[in-house]
């Protein structure tokens, strides 16, 4: 069923193009790994699932201000190993936190950000990140390796922040569900924690191809290792890099990317790719963008440049941006972009 009154459904803005452009041929870079993600989707054995309530969007149109949560009424500790996402379509894409279930009161279900004050990052500083969807997929599995989890303390809840788009030429009713799969405690090795940059200085040169770099030292004082990587970027997105940045300012790769939307943009690094005490982080972004138009940071018509990753890292980081420079054209014609690192949080984990 709808959600009446709180699908607050709306327009694109006016020369917005909702359509998504066809993903070229899916290039793994780095780990052949990524290309056969899916595949393990099939090998998940869930312990505790839930679907939420069905959203209905009109043809045309955007959801950007609801969320959802389900209170988990786990007495004990949850050890997430796995997590499986799927949706009935128009999810552009979602992002989800493990919270005190005393957080954002009220009755679970579907409800409006705003009046419960519901923010990104604040709901990764009162618990955590517990998984992002890649932009318009329809299903996708964020595992992690043998011993690696997330831990869900006791009496948390899930909660949401959802931005749907309706491409199609009617209604939709779709709900989003989860499948989880838990391990014992005896069998955690390693607990994860959450990294996440955003870019929001971003201006996309119309008619060209365009990639903006920046690095942040986020100044944590020992050696980690990443375990998972995730990308997200729109429509107009034809690559990612994230990597090390050592102090003599060589980079090594973590995980490089070329892809469009509607693929999952996800990878289990396995084994786990470690810091070498490397102070720093780089995420670099690409886009092609083909309008007449600069394109800028945002919702649907707008591009983003945001990576999630796990590390065991006892920290929970995030970064922002500062000003962007542009540098113009390389000699391949692609315009380069370097964006000053804005805030560095490193808040340490309990």
């Amino acid at each position: 069923m709808g959600v009446g009154p709180l699908a607050k459904n709306r327009k694109p803005r006016d020369g917005a193009p909702m359509q998504p452009h066809t993903p070229p041929l899916l290039l793994c870079l780095c780990y052949l790994a990524a290309c056969s993600q899916q595949a393990e989707v099939a090998k998940i054995t869930p312990t505790m699932s839930h679907s939420f309530e069905s959203l209905t969007i009109d043809a045309g149109a955007e959801i950007s201000d609801l969320c959802q949560s389900w209170t988990l009424d786990n007495d004990e500790p949850l050890y997430v190993a796995k997590i499986r996402q799927r949706n009935d379509g128009a999810w552009h894409h979602s992002n989800w936190f493990f919270v005190p279930e005393s957080e954002y009161p009220g009755p679970d279900g579907t409800w409006d950000c705003d009046e419960r004050g519901f923010h990104d990052v604040a709901a990764a500083l009162a618990g955590g990140a517990f998984f992002a969807q890649s932009t318009q997929t329809f299903q996708e599995l964020q595992a992690f390796q043998e011993g690696a989890v997330l831990e869900i303390p006791p009496r948390h809840k899930i909660v949401g922040g959802v931005h749907l788009v309706n491409v199609s030429a009617g209604a939709l009713d779709t709900a989003l569900s989860f499948d989880i799969e838990t391990v014992p405690e005896e069998s955690v090795r390693v607990r994860l924690r959450p990294i996440a940059f955003t870019n929001t200085a971003l201006d996309i040169e119309p008619q060209a191809e365009s990639r903006f770099g920046m690095t942040c030292d986020i100044g944590i004082p020992s050696d980690y290792n990443i375990y998972y990587v995730l990308a997200h970027y729109h429509e107009w997105g034809n690559y990612f890099r994230l990597s090390f940045v050592d102090e003599d300012g060589g980079d090594r790769t973590i995980f490089e990317l070329s892809n469009s939307i509607g693929e999952p943009l996800g990878i289990t690094l396995d084994p786990p790719i470690n810091s070498r005490n490397a102070s720093k982080l780089r995420v670099e972004c690409g886009y092609i963008n083909d309008t007449d138009q600069p394109l800028t940071y945002g919702l649907a018509g707008h591009e983003m440049c945001v990576f999630l990753a796990y590390s065991d890292a006892d920290y929970k980081i995030g970064a922002s941006s500062g000003d962007n420079t542009a540098m113009g054209p390389n000699e391949d014609g692609i315009y380069m972009n370097e964006t000053a690192c804005g805030g560095v949080l490193a808040v340490p984990a309990p």
